[in-house]
């Protein structure tokens, strides 16, 4: 008698299970969750979706495309009327006048339609296919055909034909990589497709080939707009600028502008209320959203560090919790202190973070004038969702920012730090902003920036969030320096060195050489001297960086300082030595 109860019950089970419909939706028993029966009616197909489109193709070349019947839930609309239907494909967008070609219509099985050897015969940016099966219709993505070898017609033609083709009236060109020789370089025409390098005013695309040559400027360049068209490749600034006028398409975790030197890439007039997503990182994609709220239109620039420097963009790198990248941000006018300020966005992956990680995130800036890092408190409201932190309403100078924890703080914030000469000695001075378990400071001395003495010592503030001032005198006719510097220490025995300032007081220093402008952007001009002078321009550890030899003929003469990281220089000749600072 049981026996026969459950082969029943099971027969019933069977019976309703042959006239079940997926739905997805929640019934009013536990049997159906999943299935509803009949009696609610058949399925509805009531939306198409793409499933695979391309993202690029050639002519000629075929791809497949799939499609797939839904309903009202997204679900796959196995039981809907339209299941087993003919579903029809074309080209809905159509940049370059192309035909499609390949089996089309098909019929779907099971709400499926799979289209295989498709094509496309002419060239053109931004195709997007249509799909119909009844009333319903359904629109592809955008996508690129790269023609190398046919002509084409009208804005979007991909063709290598001279003249270039047009983008709403811009000329394009395509990168694509060389075969041999210098095969990563952008200058060279050769890496082109039509042998012509891009340039002001161009839109460049990047081709998706296997070739793996990705370009790398040789020089400050200039585009209109850069679409990195799922090609799989970086562009790599080194020590250039990049600047766009226009748009950044495609960028992704494997497509990005890499500021892998000190060049940047600079979006040329944000509007007001404008907003621009910076696709920049150095060895991981790490962009940078900025919207300009200020009150006029001005151009931005942004690079990305893999790890946060004592001194912005140099130095020993910090211990503190971190987020180990710094966005080194310019703009046009050195604050934005008007309007509503300006909104950033920065985003990291995971494996960026130190360990421990922070705990509470807060915005941290150095100090435009190379002074250290501190907080930004005020103005402006902040947020971290997982790996993105926002500040909104920053106003304030530009230079590196990185992202830290708010309740461990570098020891101290350094304002200013100066040194100058009087007849009783050596005056030094310097302020801070606030200070966290600071024991003392050190003035100390070097010769040659690498061996350093202690000269004079004094206790610190030890805790404190207001300004302090600091003032110490060397007395005269004393062997000093020439360069000084501030070491802190904290109570727990950490220390902070601070970056050194050059002071002589002999009247023949440097042999009458003058070094104008100092601070110095792009290159210093050296006046002082006749004949010919051999120049050395060395860093804080004494490292030559740069050389050459100068020919006056009366006049001054300009050294190059373009690719020099901010900071403290020597400049070093047989006769003398002066400071030199590099400034953003």
């Amino acid at each position: 008698m049981k026996l026969r109860t459950c082969i029943l019950f099971f027969s019933v089970l069977f019976s309703l299970g042959l006239r079940a419909q997926y739905l997805g939706g929640v019934g009013d028993g536990a049997a159906l969750v999943l299935f509803q029966g009949t009696a609610n009616g058949a399925q509805v197909a009531t939306q198409l979706a793409f499933t695979t489109a391309p993202t690029f193709a050639f002519p000629a070349a075929s791809f497949s495309v799939v499609v797939e019947i839904r309903d009202a839930a997204g679900n796959q609309a196995v039981f809907s009327s339209l299941a087993n239907n003919l579903v029809a494909l074309a080209i809905d967008n159509n940049p370059a006048s192309g035909t499609l070609s390949g089996t089309t219509p098909v019929t779907a099985v099971n709400a499926i339609a799979t289209f295989s050897g498709m094509s496309i015969n002419n060239g053109g940016f931004g195709y997007t296919l249509k799909a119909t099966v009844s009333t319903l219709s359904a629109t592809s993505a955008g996508f690129d055909v790269f023609c190398f070898t046919c002509g084409g017609s009208g804005d979007g033609g991909a063709q290598t034909q001279t003249p270039l083709s047009t983008q709403n009236g811009q000329a394009v060109v395509v990168w694509r990589g060389g075969a041999s020789g210098n095969q990563t370089d952008w200058a060279t025409a050769a890496n082109w497709v039509n042998g012509t390098a891009a340039s002001t005013g161009d839109i460049v695309y990047i081709e998706p080939n296997g070739n793996g040559h990705q370009p790398v400027l040789a020089a400050n360049t200039s585009i209109a707009s850069l679409n990195f068209n799922s090609a799989q490749k970086t562009v790599e600034l080194g020590n250039f600028n990049l600047t766009l006028t226009g748009t950044v398409a495609r960028a992704s975790a494997t497509e990005y502008v890499k500021t892998n030197g000190t060049g940047s890439l600079i979006k040329d007039d944000i509007a007001v209320a404008g907003s621009f997503a910076f696709p920049v990182g150095n060895s991981s994609y790490n962009p940078l959203a900025i919207t300009n709220n200020t009150t006029a239109a001005e151009w931005f620039s942004a690079r990305v560090m893999d790890e946060v420097y004592e001194y912005g963009t140099f130095g020993p790198v910090l211990s503190n919790k971190r987020v180990k990248r710094t966005w080194d941000i310019g703009k046009e006018t050195p604050s934005a202190s008007s309007g509503s300020g300006v909104n950033l966005v920065f985003n990291w992956n995971s494996g960026e973070l130190s360990n421990p990680a922070p705990s509470t995130y807060a915005l941290f800036h150095h100090d435009a004038n190379g002074n250290s890092w501190g907080q930004v408190v005020t103005p402006g409201t902040s947020s971290q969702v997982d790996n993105t932190f926002t500040f909104t309403g920053y106003q304030g100078s530009f230079s590196p920012f990185g992202i830290g924890d708010q309740n461990d703080p570098l020891p101290v914030v350094l304002i200013s730090f100066t040194g100058e000469c009087s007849p009783q000695g050596l005056d030094f001075n310097w302020a801070t902003a606030s200070e966290v378990n600071s024991k003392s400071f050190a003035l100390e001395h070097s010769s040659n920036l690498s061996d350093w003495q202690a000269l004079h010592t004094q206790a610190a503030a030890g805790f404190s969030s207001s300004q302090k001032n600091y003032s110490a005198q060397l007395p005269a006719n004393k062997n000093y320096g020439p360069y000084f510097r501030l070491h802190q220490q904290d109570f727990d025995g950490k220390f902070e060195n601070f970056p050194p300032l050059h002071l002589e007081c002999s009247e023949n220093t440097g042999s009458g050489l003058l070094l104008y402008p100092n601070p110095s952007q792009g290159q210093v001009q050296v006046s002082g001297f006749s004949g010919s002078l051999d120049w050395q321009i060395m860093d804080a550890s004494g490292r030559q960086l740069r050389s050459g030899r100068l020919n006056s003929e009366g006049q001054a003469a300009a050294i190059p300082t373009a690719g020099l990281p901010a900071g403290m220089y020597v400049f070093q000749t047989a006769t003398g030595r002066l400071p030199l600072m590099i400034k953003e």
